[in-house]
């Protein structure tokens, strides 16, 4: 089920940390500038020195027809995350991700590692509504700017677009954020035409016993085809003492 989509970052897996040191600054929300809105998101979703989550891929095709993966994601810092696959046709695979530019796969029918080429970076993440792109980006602030269009009560609404000289896959994002804890609640991903590409949204984030509020399922639909990647999450914990000798070549190769 290979299709290529557009990139969405990573950060979609990382949005719902409960306790961000942004948003226990004490911030005037009612005269906040946009950049500080969207470095408020960013600092509440790598809010931990590290985590990690078990979840399930479900993705949707157009058909009805349905593929599980089940798998687990180990994240230190913003940039080093690890990805194993423990289920589906993709079990045994493991990705190692190194900043937003450098991406390994581990393949056990080949039993060796490889770079995943930059011109293969915008395909499809095992099928999915996700690319290889967005499981190595993280950082909002550093390749947009932001302009907020409205809010109410409960949220902002800012547009992105890239930075002068940045060359990234969307062209406009729009972003729901919420006030209390700077939380992304959706976001609408544009081409350089205008047309909105897909739609990420969570559901209600719950309490998963280790400090902090998740959600049990986010989705990432596809608003011209109506195919969809559902994400239900079974476990999040934080602040494990990860080591940095597990986000290595060797480790994605070995440690089985």
């Amino acid at each position: 089920m290979s299709r290529k989509t557009m990139a969405v970052s990573f950060c979609l897996f990382l949005l719902l940390i409960a306790m961000p040191v942004f948003a226990q600054q004490s911030v005037d929300k009612s005269n906040i500038d946009p950049i500080q809105i969207l470095k408020g998101m960013d600092d509440f979703t790598n809010g931990f020195s590290d985590q990690e989550m078990e979840f399930t891929f479900n993705v949707y095709d157009v058909n009805g027809s349905l593929k599980k993966y089940d798998a687990i994601i180990q994240q230190k810092g913003r940039d080093k995350r690890i990805i194993r696959f423990k289920s589906g046709e993709v079990k045994g695979m493991s990705i190692l991700t190194e900043e937003n530019d450098r991406m390994y796969v581990y393949l056990p029918g080949y039993k060796r590692v490889r770079r995943i080429a930059a011109h293969n970076m915008n395909q499809s993440f095992v099928g999915s509504d996700y690319t290889n792109t967005d499981m190595a980006a993280c950082d909002y602030s550093r390749d947009y700017d932001a302009v907020k269009t409205k809010e109410d009560e409960k949220f902002w609404w800012l547009t992105l677009t890239p930075k002068s000289g940045k060359k990234l896959d969307y062209a406009k994002l729009v972003m729901k954020i919420s006030k209390d804890v700077f939380r992304m609640w959706e976001t609408e991903y544009y081409n350089a035409k205008g047309e909105l590409l897909k739609v990420f949204s969570i559901e209600e984030p719950k309490d998963f016993g280790t400090k902090v509020t998740w959600p049990g399922q986010v989705q990432m639909r596809d608003a011209r085809t109506g195919h969809k990647t559902v994400l239900v999450i079974h476990t999040f914990k934080v602040e494990m003492g990860l080591k940095d000798s597990m986000f290595t070549q060797r480790y994605l190769q070995w440690a089985r």
